[in-house]
C-alpha cells in the first residue's frame, strides 16, 4: 500500500513499560470507549501480562515513536485461520499521523506470515477511524455483532 509517512513507528516487544502506558491509556474514557474495554485492576492486568509469555494465540507489539511508546497493536484469538485484530493509539496528539496503517500493515505481514486465510476487527459502529482503516485494506463489513458493533474481516 502507497502512503506517505508521517512519523516512522519503530515496532517493538510490548514490554514493561509499554504495558505501564497501556494501563493510562486504557483508563482514558475516550479510549476505553473506542476500544470497548472492559474495566481491569493491575492485578489483573499484570496477570495477563505474565501470561503473554506462554500464548500462542496473541501476537502482540508496542509502537514507539521518538523513544517512547505510543501504541499497541496485533492478534488475538489465533487459531489456524484466522485471528481478530486489535490496536490503539494512546498518545493522541499522533492519531491522523499514519501510526495505525503501519501497526494495520504489521499485522496483516504477520498474519500472512502464519498463513492465516483471514482476520477480522469487530468494532463499534460509530469508531469511524477504525472503520476507515479497515477497508483501505480491503476488509469488509461480514455482520452486525450487536446494535452497537459489527464485524469486518479480510480474506487473503
Amino acid at each position: 500500500m502507497e502512503y506517505r509517512k508521517l512519523i516512522d513507528v519503530e515496532f517493538r516487544e510490548f514490554d514493561r513499560e509499554a504495558l505501564e502506558k497501556s494501563w493510562k491509556w486504557l483508563n482514558d474514557p475516550q479510549l476505553k470507549s473506542l476500544t470497548m474495554t472492559p474495566d481491569f485492576d493491575q492485578e489483573s492486568q499484570e496477570k495477563w501480562f505474565e501470561s503473554l509469555k506462554t500464548r500462542t494465540d496473541y501476537y502482540l507489539k508496542a509502537g514507539w515513536y521518538n523513544g517512547v511508546p505510543i501504541a499497541v497493536h496485533g492478534l488475538k484469538h489465533i487459531t489456524d485461520t484466522d485471528g481478530e485484530v486489535f490496536g490503539y493509539i494512546g498518545e493522541k496528539e499522533l492519531w491522523g499521523k499514519t501510526a495505525a496503517i503501519q501497526m494495520m500493515q504489521d499485522i496483516i505481514d504477520y498474519a500472512k506470515s502464519r498463513n492465516l486465510e483471514s482476520l477480522y476487527c469487530i468494532t463499534l459502529k460509530e469508531n469511524k477511524r477504525t472503520y476507515r482503516l479497515c477497508r483501505r485494506f480491503g476488509f469488509e463489513t461480514e455482520k452486525e455483532v450487536t446494535d452497537d458493533t459489527i464485524m469486518m474481516r479480510l480474506r487473503f
